[in-house]
């Protein structure tokens, strides 16, 4: 390697280094560091390699090629070693590439690095890096080798994020390629050579669009970019719904909000009042901004006047402490009536919505810079609340007039399915009054049909609340609280969504003999919250709650009590404590486990850590060139570092994982190997009904619905023992040798593509009317 070529291809490791703030952008953490640098050291390894020894392009590209399924295999989690690949691990990238395309669409940012995106990130990484090294190296072509590295560059910043600016994570790229640039053309002033090259012009045509897109035609008001101030354009509005999504799909929980409260309580950001057919928001339908009515605010320094009158109340009182948060609603209990502390001249309270938030108003009128960030860590204010406490004897007789029907009920479209399954649902319950429809409702989303899980795509598509009431029936909060408000309003009852955040766990008791007036309670991002509430008037808004966590923290109306104290949990406690000999037996204990059986993590096999190790490295007799061996023999020095890292890292954490955890791990590992083996469980199937499948089959013996029980205690949150942890991964090994060995070598190869082979042919006889 020459001089030149050296300086080149160091510019092509700059390029690459450079994008590493664009894409921490849209990922909670550094974790897709490691593999996106090793796929860029091993692509430019290889690269200089085979020029070097004086190989062209197309041995270039072979060479990357087969470096590229020997180590990112490892990289992404499918392997543990750099591994020859097979038909069985060809078809693990497959269905890898089909879970990242799947992945990027409903998976919102910053995101975990799933196991999808990140082949899709690897595999990026590698590509550019080759590409880029053969345009700048071998053919010496600035422009065209700027332009695709800038594709990449331009792919994380293009994500729509709500609080984060790409300013600054586009500079280091802007100053790299302005160093290739000058250390790579050889511009002369009198002949503009670097002008009329239309490469050149492209990479130029990309940077304008990145830094002034206001420049280009086209350019539109809700650009992507822009280094300009608000410009005319209103300041776009937050919804509060794409908190609860965002906050339960985080890979940690952390800790939000310590409380101080004289009864457990939700903590309420918002009441979304409209449904465009997709999702819950606050103002119109259909509107990405909203900006609330000044009449409708109040200065928090103010008593706050209530959103609906409630003539049965409870007094409440709490405290809350901002442990890590950022946001401009507030969480407090419903409906406050006085906020204290420092931080509430910030703070407006809105009767439409019935939020606080920190939004200035100045002279009865909006701050023309819109809502501010003023929920931030450190921040404390205590409220007094007047929570609504009607019985369901008061809530009996209840009118509701026809404007303020007309304004609740309201809708985008007709639901005739819904309505005729809701009319179903209150005749089976004999519910003719508003009140014991909804726990009608209620107690039907939690009765056993549905399951709780946070892996599932965005409800999108004309049919999709049908599609999940009807038929998916597997979703989490979100798509509970939607369903059932909208199957309310279309039966004719006033409801809305409302988010916020679960009571969370009790910390402190109260302790009056000391001091301790009030419970501590410590609030989690997995309390992030939606629930419904209907409209009675003279007695305000009133929660229900139709979402089946599998934890029980969720507080649930019942008709001999609407506003209980309790949890989920705590209730079916006090149950089995008065019931001691019955409470192996409690018939509500199924009812509650059965939605739950699959954790979240198992409908995306797709995780680093949970990966089933299939088989071994296929023959290694292949003959090859010496330049191929020393390509790998590159490939495979590096990838034993990272081997190496990442079992130390194994075995410093494996001793300390939870029982639960390790079932779950082996819950996974048995799901892939039902993947790869073409016997994926069916839509809505739980852990043992999959079980029994295999068993009526001949696949499995009875030990696998032993495993599929204990899989079970371990979703729903019991207490696992160390000693049914290590049965667990003991039946789980077993399953997997009988379901390998059940299904013959070529359908075990070919079975992760049959089931999009025949999703194809369905939708394929879709468009054809067949």
């Amino acid at each position: 390697m020459n001089l030149q070529d050296g300086l080149r291809a160091g510019l092509v490791a700059l390029l690459m280094t450079s994008l590493v703030p664009a894409f921490d952008r849209v990922f909670t953490s550094g974790a897709w560091r490691l593999p996106a640098a090793t796929a860029v050291v091993a692509a430019l390894g290889i690269a200089i390699l085979v020029r070097a020894v004086g190989g062209g392009a197309i041995a270039a590209a072979i060479a990357s090629t087969v470096g590229f399924l020997v180590l990112v295999p490892m990289l992404i989690g499918l392997t543990d070693r750099p591994t020859f690949p097979g038909m069985e691990l060809l078809s693990g990238l497959g269905g890898r590439l089909s879970e990242g395309l799947a992945e990027l669409q409903v998976t919102p940012a910053p995101a975990p690095l799933l196991g999808g995106i990140a082949l899709l990130v690897v595999g990026g990484f590698w590509l550019i890096t080759h590409v880029a090294h053969e345009l700048l190296v071998r053919w010496r072509s600035t422009g065209p080798a700027l332009i695709v590295v800038a594709g990449l560059w331009a792919a994380p910043l293009v994500v729509p994020m709500s609080v984060t600016s790409v300013r600054w994570h586009s500079v280091p790229f802007l100053a790299a390629s302005a160093l290739v640039l000058l250390l790579t053309v050889d511009v002369q002033l009198p002949r503009p050579r670097l002008m009329t090259s239309g490469a050149v012009m492209g990479t130029l045509a990309i940077v304008i669009a990145a830094t002034a897109p206001g420049l280009l035609p086209g350019y539109q008001s809700d650009g992507w970019y822009g280094l300009g101030g608000r410009g005319g354009a209103q300041p776009r509005g937050y919804q509060p719904i794409v908190d609860v999504s965002q906050r339960l799909q985080l890979p940690e929980e952390r800790d939000v909000l310590r409380v101080h409260a004289s009864q457990r309580t939700y903590l309420r950001l918002a009441g979304l009042d409209s449904f465009d057919g997709f999702t819950w928001r606050l103002g119109p339908p259909g509107e990405g901004s909203y900006r609330p009515d000044p009449s409708t605010l109040y200065r928090a320094t103010d008593l706050l006047p209530p959103e609906q009158v409630a003539n049965a109340t409870d007094p409440l009182f709490v405290d809350i402490e901002v442990l890590d948060l950022a946001n401009i609603y507030v969480p407090v209990p419903y409906q406050p009536v006085q906020v204290l502390g420092p931080h509430r001249d910030e703070m407006v309270w809105s009767t439409d919505g019935g939020f606080l938030a920190t939004w200035e108003i100045d002279d009865g009128r909006l701050d023309a810079d819109g809502p501010q960030v003023g929920v931030t860590r450190g921040v404390s204010y205590r409220v007094q609340a007047e929570r609504p406490a009607p019985t369901r004897q008061q809530l009996l007789d209840v009118a509701v007039d026809e404007q303020t029907l007309a304004r609740w009920t309201e809708l985008p479209r007709e639901y005739p399915q819904l309505v005729a399954l809701a009319e179903d649902i209150y005749a089976d319950a004999g519910a003719d009054n508003m009140v014991d429809r909804a726990l009608a409702l209620q107690d039907w989303f939690t009765g056993g049909a549905f399951t709780y899980d946070l892996d599932v795509p965005a409800l999108r598509g004309d049919d999709a609340l049908e599609r999940f009431v009807i038929e998916d029936r597997v979703g989490y909060c979100e798509y509970f609280a939607a369903s059932m408000a909208v199957m309310l309003r279309a039966t004719g009852i006033p409801a809305r969504v409302a988010t916020g955040f679960l009571p969370g766990e009790m910390t402190a008791e109260a302790d009056p003999a000391n001091g301790q007036e009030l419970a501590e309670y410590t609030v989690t991002t997995g309390d992030a919250h939606a629930w419904v509430e209907v409209l009675f008037p003279g007695f305000g808004w009133i929660t229900f709650e139709p979402t089946p966590r599998s934890d029980g923290a969720q507080i649930q109306p019942r008709a001999d009590d609407l506003t209980p104290l309790e949890t989920e949990r705590e209730r079916q406690q006090r149950q089995a404590e008065a019931q001691p000999d019955e409470g192996a037996t409690d018939p509500s204990t199924p009812e509650q486990d059965a939605p739950e059986l699959d954790d979240p993590a198992l409908q995306d096999p797709a995780l680093p850590h949970e990966q089933q190790q299939e088989g071994g490295a296929p023959g290694e007799s292949d003959r090859s060139p010496p330049w191929l061996a020393m390509v790998l023999a590159v490939a495979i020095a590096l990838a034993g570092i990272v081997a190496w890292l990442r079992a130390r890292q194994r075995d410093d954490h494996a001793g300390f994982a939870p029982a639960a955890q390790r079932i779950l791990a082996c819950q996974d590992r048995l799901l892939t190997t039902a993947i790869h083996c073409g016997l994926e469980r069916r839509p809505s199937e739980t852990i043992l009904e999959l079980a029994e499948r295999w068993h009526r089959a001949g696949r499995v013996d009875a030990s696998a619905l032993r495993f599929a029980r204990l899989a079970q205690a371990a979703a729903f949150g019991g207490i696992v023992e160390d000693g049914l942890a290590d049965e667990a991964e003991e039946l789980c090994e077993g399953a997997i040798r009988d379901l390998r060995s059940s299904v013959r070598a070529r359908d075990r190869r070919l079975g992760q593509l049959r089931a999009p082979w025949e999703e194809a042919k369905a939708r394929g006889r879709e468009l054809l009317g067949v």
